[in-house]
């Protein structure tokens, strides 16, 4: 079979959220499916820690790249003399016309419950081009049973036309010493700096708590993630509760860094208002390090007993972490494997 795929999100140099997925995806087909024939579209040459093409995996790059998804894409896919069998996208956008089967992953469709957080251009694309996506598409891949609901209930799909292929995890057998100053003990949030993730409360607990401690020992907090956008509130908290010193923005961390922070915190503190699925809390728990998460659905289905999931987290956060979420969570997460990921993704691929 042949298989033609949009691998410009795992194209990107600083790979967050949706970038992660693809290359983890793209690298386990790669390395796990020795049987169908690969074409990978770009709009750039493949970068260097992308799979290495061979015989069944080739890379097809052109453009012109402004409007590459809706016209360039189709344009290509109908006039290459390649017949592909199936093409997929790991990420919200399918080509605007496509001459085979299509197979799309949808993250989530947070966007439409605040679209208020969007720019204008920006809603407009994700709620226009994931809905056509959707129509479109012959079969959907969501990254969780909460996203697939979520779907359902919107689009009114089907629920034999999704299947679930939940994220993983690869954490590294070996982690070195950080590149950026790191303060201790320190509170780790991780993720790109925007409304839903909902830090400002993060920082307005954070604040509460210090003042419960019950001792004079310094602690801190750190947010890990590069700026997305709408994030002026975030910085705003911090001056107006005068925590210049307490809290630390690391802004964009490697990977190395992302993995120390983890491995080295008292535990990840996840606030989301809405998550399709949340990575950083498997992330955390692959390490060891406890989660306190709040209570919304996906992550009571993902994380369950295994973290502290709670809204109230000024008292998570000013009490010392039981012990055993150490244990149960990096049980949890031994389920969540990029190998699963791509494994389910396939199941969908061979009913094509």
């Amino acid at each position: 079979m042949n298989i033609g795929i949009d691998g410009n999100e795992a194209n990107t140099k600083n790979k967050v959220g949706v970038s992660q997925y693809a290359y983890h995806v793209l690298s386990k087909l790669h390395q796990l499916d020795k049987k169908n024939n690969y074409f990978i579209y770009l709009k750039n040459p493949p970068n260097p820690d992308m799979p290495q093409a061979n015989s069944r995996w080739q890379y097809i790059v052109f453009g012109p790249q402004k409007f590459w998804t809706l016209f360039a894409l189709p344009l290509k896919l109908f006039s290459q003399k390649i017949k592909l069998d199936l093409f997929y996208s790991p990420h919200h956008y399918l080509p605007l016309f496509c001459p085979c089967p299509s197979i799309v992953t949808i993250h989530d469709i947070g966007y439409l419950q605040f679209k208020d957080q969007f720019t204008p251009k920006d809603f407009y694309q994700l709620k226009n081009w994931t809905q056509k996506s959707i129509s479109k598409s012959n079969h959907i891949i969501a990254v969780s049973n909460f996203t697939k609901d979520e779907i359902i209930k919107t689009y009114h799909i089907k629920p034999t036309k999704i299947s679930i292929a939940y994220n993983g995890v690869t954490p590294p057998t070996k982690i070195n010493s950080p590149q950026i100053s790191i303060k201790k003990p320190y509170f780790l949030y991780v993720g790109t700096l925007k409304p839903n993730k909902n830090i400002p409360h993060l920082i307005t607990s954070f604040s509460k708590a210090l003042t419960l401690q019950r001792s004079n020992a310094p602690i801190f907090l750190i947010i890990a993630g590069k700026k997305g956008w709408l994030y002026d509130d975030i910085f705003a908290q911090v001056k107006k509760l005068k925590l210049q010193k307490k809290v630390i923005f690391t802004g964009f961390i490697t990977e190395n860094d992302k993995w120390y922070l983890y491995k080295n915190a008292i535990a990840t503190v996840i606030p989301s208002l809405y998550e399709g699925f949340g990575i950083p809390a498997i992330e955390s728990q692959s390490v060891g390090t406890p989660v306190v998460a709040s209570t919304i659905p996906v992550f009571k289905e993902i994380l369950g007993n295994s973290a502290i999931l709670t809204n109230n987290l000024v008292q998570s956060l000013s009490s010392p972490i039981d012990k055993k979420y150490s244990k149960l969570g990096l049980l949890n997460s031994q389920k969540f494997t990029w190998t699963n990921t791509a494994k389910s993704i396939l199941e969908v691929f061979a009913k094509y």
